[in-house]
């Protein structure tokens, strides 16, 4: 009996323990991850909420702005009281700082935007008072850095400073609202440095329209429009070594939203395929932009952990020090985990904080068993032990076999071993295509040195096949296939062609087709060092756009204009023998793709001098067939090619502006039909 109670009692305990457990990592969101087609799949969480707390009264709610970690300590800037909050790590208010001038006169910054904190002192960007403000410990004012007094700085801009970072030479760097050139960087002095790390300008298709639109403008009409002007900055952070990583609230491609920026200002990450924010299509727009990634925060952890913060949806997006997603955790809402209006975050150690700008608390994060292992397997990646990371990277990828850096990981660890072969599968499931070609530089060496023989041997028989083939094509196929004599002897074969009137509509639209074809094969078989197309990206209309269409509409303007050069060229001749032209063209292009199958990064010079001969002697074609076919000089013949240039693209002109037009007259007729059937 006694031991049934004792055996109850136990269960009892332990089911409670499995409720408590399942309650305490219960949280109002699902973490994710993206896979190499950028869908998102379910990831383990990297953190979960612990708590959270809010520094307001009643009377006085908390308007904080800004966190800071330094020391250990977490400084939480609440610009609606011009205080500043000292928090230990379990948000534990241990002190609170209010400042004076150099007299001892009070200041009040109920705008203040941005924190940071070094040994130097604390820095604080005032946005009303137009200025950034260095106090010392006690809270007295040392230094004030106005709005430099240069020629490069637009004296239009007020120094509304919204977020402030200084480096290790004590440099100011500032993000001013409404300047696009970059962060104003000041000595510590004061001293106007320059612009730092400006971005660079991102077309859109209404901006395209805008840029068409302003050329049939005046002067004074043009400066009524919009200007078009670089994405600017939301927030920054720099790491110890002044590598200093931004974010774009309003940043349209993925690639472009967050930056790492060298100590001159080059971004080392740009033009690279990466990733940040979500991935969301552009026909799920909803509204313009209104449901795309607004990056509002960054924050570089010791570790190399980049952290980002997203405002549209409240998540929190971790990145590896090459730009590699982790894991994206958070979300909208009142609930815990979950923020009404994401403004700031900041991460020490295991802990992840993140201010709540409407709620006005901060709420605490810690790292997860899964977190602690792609911690450590980061740590020991960034130095260089990939022996040592391998069976952490593997331990994660059976939690998540969707994590491209634990992919990576595994192949570089393979490489080190000298199974390059294998590690081939994983650098490409983890998209790390530099690495991936020096892994295919050491399995193609090693596979040729042990069957060299195979390979010779192999070559002399395909030698041999194509000399026979060639030979039996010479002696039974010459009339039929006389058309490709054009790449041996383009001007004599032309003029055989003319003369027997044997060109052939069948063969030209079958190398229009060839060529289509190919477009659609080389989207997806290139070689996965040189390609970076996504499969769910593809899209028919744009291969069928580049051939076939663009190809007509060549035949049609070049008929046409011809008809008022006197040419002397039918349609016919020019359908047909503009298809010659392509030959060239489509023998180095399929030519680069199989050679892509084989060549690695550092051969990619000959595969573009590859193309770019394809595309000279296709150049040289099309002179030479336009001077025989319209019976041209050279000169005239250019003059003709330069004039059918120019109505392909008035035609591709005329083309976009119906559709932009097509576009606003069906929103009208969809307004309209919305306003009368909700007033009905």
């Amino acid at each position: 009996m006694r031991k049934r109670m004792i055996t109850c009692f136990l269960s009892v305990l332990l089911l409670a323990a499995l409720m408590l457990h399942a309650q305490a990592v219960e949280v109002p969101y699902e973490s994710y991850t993206y896979d190499a087609e950028n869908h998102e799949q379910p990831a383990p969480a990297l953190y979960l909420p612990d708590f959270s707390a809010g520094f307001g009264t009643t009377e006085q709610p908390a308007g904080l702005t800004d966190l800071f970690v330094y020391d250990g300590l977490l400084y939480a800037l609440d610009a609606a009281q011009s205080r500043l909050l000292v928090l230990d790590m379990r948000l534990h208010l241990l002190d609170e700082l209010h400042f004076t001038d150099e007299t001892g006169a009070p200041l009040l910054f109920s705008q203040a935007q941005g924190l940071f904190v070094c040994e130097a002192g604390i820095y604080i960007s005032d946005t009303q008072r137009l200025c950034v403000e260095r106090f010392d410990w006690s809270g007295v004012r040392q230094h004030s850095y106005a709005r430099p007094d240069s020629p490069a700085y637009d004296s239009t801009v007020p120094f509304a400073v919204t977020r402030v970072i200084v480096d290790r030479g004590l440099n100011v760097y500032a993000l001013v609202d409404g300047m696009y050139s970059g962060a104003v960087m000041l000595s510590e002095s004061g001293d106007f440095l320059g612009f730092f790390g400006p971005n660079e300008v991102e077309m859109t298709v209404e901006m395209l329209v805008d840029q068409s639109w302003k050329k049939l403008l005046t002067e004074e009409q043009k400066n009524a429009m919009d200007r078009f002007v670089p994405i600017a900055y939301t927030s920054f952070d720099i790491d110890g070594e002044n590598f200093v990583y931004t974010c774009s609230r309003n940043a349209v491609s993925e690639s472009t939203r967050v930056r790492k920026l060298n100590p001159s200002g080059k971004g080392l990450w740009d033009g690279k395929n990466l990733l940040f924010g979500d991935y969301i299509p552009q026909s799920q727009w909803v509204s313009g932009l209104a449901n795309v990634s607004q990056l509002v925060d960054v924050d570089i952890a010791d570790s190399g952990i980049l952290s980002v913060l997203d405002a549209a949806r409240g998540r929190v997006f971790q990145y590896d020090p090459n730009g590699k997603l982790l894991g994206v955790f958070g979300g909208s809402g009142k609930q815990l985990g979950t923020f009404e209006k994401a403004a700031a975050l900041e991460t020490y150690e295991n802990y992840l904080f993140v201010l709540d700008g409407k709620a006005g608390d901060i709420t605490r994060f810690s790292l997860t068993d899964y977190g602690r292992l792609m911690r450590r397997a980061v740590g020991l990646y960034n130095s260089g032990e990939y022996a040592e990371a391998k069976p952490v990277w593997e331990k994660i990828l059976s939690r998540n076999s969707y994590c491209q850096p634990a992919c990576t990981g595994i192949g570089k660890a393979l490489m080190q071993e000298g199974a390059s072969g294998e590690a081939l599968s994983y650098l490409k499931r983890g998209q790390d295509r530099e690495a991936y070609s020096e892994a295919f530089e050491e399995y193609r060496f090693t596979f040729m040195r042990s069957h060299f023989a195979l390979l010779l041997l192999g070559a002399a028989v395909l030698a041999a096949l194509i000399w026979t083939a060639i030979f039996i094509w010479k002696k039974y196929r010459k009339e039929k296939t006389y058309h490709l004599f054009m790449l041996k002897a383009p001007i004599a074969t032309l003029e055989e062609l003319l003369y027997q009137k044997r060109l052939s509509v069948g063969f030209s639209s079958g190398v229009v087709v060839f060529w289509f074809l190919l477009e659609i094969v080389k989207y997806f078989a290139t070689g996965f060092p040189f390609n970076r197309n996504e499969a769910g990206d593809f899209n028919i209309f744009l291969p069928l756009m580049t051939t076939c269409v663009i190809y007509l509409l060549f035949v049609i303007v070049n008929w046409s204009v011809s008809c008022l050069t006197d040419g002397r060229g039918t349609f016919k001749q020019i359908y047909c023998a503009s298809a010659y032209v392509l030959l060239p063209y489509l023998l180095t292009q399929l030519l680069v793709l199989l050679l892509s199958q084989m060549f690695t990064l550092e051969e990619k010079p000959f595969l573009t001098m590859i193309s770019l001969a394809g595309y000279v002697w296709s150049g040289a074609l099309l002179l030479i067939v336009i001077t025989r076919v319209h019976d041209f000089s050279i000169g005239k013949a250019c003059v003709n090619l330069l004039l059918t240039a120019v109505g392909i693209g008035i035609v591709f002109f005329l083309l976009f502006l119906l559709v932009v037009l097509f576009e606003q007259v069906a929103n009208l007729i969809i307004t309209i039909f919305n306003e009368l059937t909700l007033r009905a």
